[in-house]
């Protein structure tokens, strides 16, 4: 349970050496997950990020790594994790007002290569949530 929203993301900032890339639009995101106890998909969401970012650093490396060889089935699975991103993304914000809405809506969610690449950095983030929590886990 995150009980300071500020407090988290200034950790993982930290954690991450500044690595942030839309620090306030994630704070956001674990200030909605609070309030509307979105948490567990939160966290889920965190988790397909890190996946996906793995992802596409595996489809980077192909042109000059000829071992891989599944490149078809890797790229089936990142449009579905995307698809599952960007579903579970909506979901999270549903409530919220329009203005919340139609801000996420346009940034992230919309079918653009500002709004995709916009996506990639809130991916960039959330996959330093997932490590974050993961380095947490491992110290208690």
């Amino acid at each position: 349970m995150i009980e300071d929203a500020n407090l988290f993301c200034d950790e993982i900032e930290k954690f991450s050496e500044n690595k942030l890339l839309v620090k306030q639009d994630l704070l956001n995101l674990v200030i909605i997950a609070g309030r509307a106890s979105h948490e567990e998909l939160f966290f889920s969401i965190a988790f397909s990020a890190k996946y996906v970012q793995g992802l596409l650093r595996v489809i980077q490396q192909a042109g000059t790594n000829p071992e891989i060889k599944n490149l078809v089935q890797i790229k089936n699975d990142l449009a579905e994790n995307m698809e599952m991103i960007t579903a579970d993304l909506k979901t999270m914000i549903t409530n919220e007002s329009n203005e919340v809405n139609e801000k996420f809506e346009a940034k992230y969610l919309a079918l653009t290569a500002e709004s995709f690449a916009n996506l990639r950095k809130l991916l960039n983030d959330l996959e330093w949530v997932k490590i974050y929590h993961n380095h947490l886990k491992r110290i208690k």
